[in-house]
């Protein structure tokens, strides 16, 4: 019997190694694809040294103008689309994999990417394909947070919900991501339901303490948890920020977010490669321990008294990348198990909080620690 065949788009990547790796231990074959050659052959050979039944072929190509003829050459049962950042990324890879009749996952963090994406729904439908979007730490665990804090606590109502992500300074990042962050900072956020007042990016500095690992300055971030979460949760007041473990260069990002919103004709993209390599100088103050936290606030009781509760995970060991992996991984086998319906759908409440944990002890449990406070 044939296994079904995975396309992994940047199969070689931060992410979609990881999920190359996965799904290829869970008995799938699967494409990686990549612009360079020599490095999806060095992710194929490394997954063959550990497990030699794995079923892997690369394929290479450019998947903006080439996608439709290797849909038809290597016809895929689903593609796994991992090449952000999705900021400013227009929805024709994923438009071209339904039309194809192919599922879809990708793993967008970006608000108008995930809103964009429903447009696609009537099409999906049609072609009787599932097309996940957002399949990444946000919307995907945030929301499964917020589901079992509301089951756990029994909240009809959540009076505000405060999301936030830390990664360690030492932790991988790239140029397209240095710019797709630098791109609004600074600037007026779009509003969304449960902003009570205006918002810029990289402002509102606060400073979240972990259980385990060094506190983080943190400020506003852009996630699509913004537009989607109110559709499935009652929520008074959403925020969501993002923070660097160095708290020197946090605020010098924060300096720079008052530049942009003073009108100083500062292009902060333009500067992004030199941005990033400066960055760099502050690795040796940091480390490659990251964390994320949700914290919700809910009315109890007559008197409606204020109870604050905040769930915490960390990742220690440069193992913070393998949380966003693992929706794509969870989605992917539900999909290809036929246990998902047609249409397009953000990723919010399709994986269990329980599952989702249980997915990361498989890697290596002592990297990773969740806890509520």
């Amino acid at each position: 019997m044939n296994k079904p065949k995975v396309l992994i788009l940047g199969g070689y990547g931060t992410f979609g190694s990881r999920i190359s790796r996965a799904l290829c231990d869970r008995g799938y074959h699967v494409i990686i694809n990549g612009r360079h050659f020599h490095q999806a052959q060095t992710l194929k050979h490394s997954i063959l040294e550990a497990n030699f039944k794995a079923q892997i072929t690369v394929s290479c190509f450019d998947v903006h103008s080439e996608l439709n003829l290797y849909l038809k050459k290597l016809k895929p049962n689903l593609v796994i689309h991992t090449c952000g950042p999705f900021q400013k990324q227009h929805t024709g890879i994923a438009q071209i994999t339904i039309k194809a009749g192919v599922h879809y996952i990708d793993l967008s963090d970006d608000r108008e990417y995930v809103q964009a994406m429903q447009a696609l729904n009537e099409l999906a439908v049609q072609q009787g394909v599932t097309a996940i979007t957002g399949a990444s730490t946000v919307p995907t665990l945030s929301s499964a947070v917020l589901t079992h804090l509301q089951d756990q606590y029994a909240i009809k109502q959540f009076k505000t919900v405060k999301i936030g992500i830390s990664p360690g300074q030492k932790t991988a990042r790239g140029l397209a991501t240095t710019a797709a962050v630098l791109s609004y900072i600074g600037k007026p956020l779009k509003p969304w339901p449960g902003s009570k007042k205006p918002r810029y990016g990289w402002q509102d500095t606060y400073l979240q303490a972990y259980p385990n690992i060094s506190s983080r300055l943190m400020g506003n971030c852009e996630a699509p948890d913004l537009d989607c979460l109110h559709d499935h949760f009652r929520i008074e007041e959403l925020t969501f920020s993002a923070g660097m473990e160095s708290k020197l260069l946090h605020r010098l990002i924060w300096l720079s977010s008052w530049l942009v919103r003073l009108g100083l004709p500062v292009k902060l993209t333009k500067h992004a490669p030199w941005l990033l390599k400066t960055s760099r100088h502050f690795d040796s103050l940091g480390s490659e321990n990251g964390g994320m936290h949700v914290e919700v606030q809910v009315r109890v009781g007559k008197g409606q008294k204020t109870i604050k509760k905040t769930w915490f995970i960390e990742a220690t060991g440069n193992q913070g990348p393998q949380i966003p992996a693992i929706p794509a991984i969870l989605m992917a086998e539900k999909i290809l198990k036929q246990n998902t319906q047609a249409g397009v759908q953000a990723c919010i409440n399709l994986i269990p909080l329980a599952d989702y944990l249980s997915a990361l002890q498989q890697y290596d449990a002592k990297h990773f620690h969740s806890c509520i406070e």
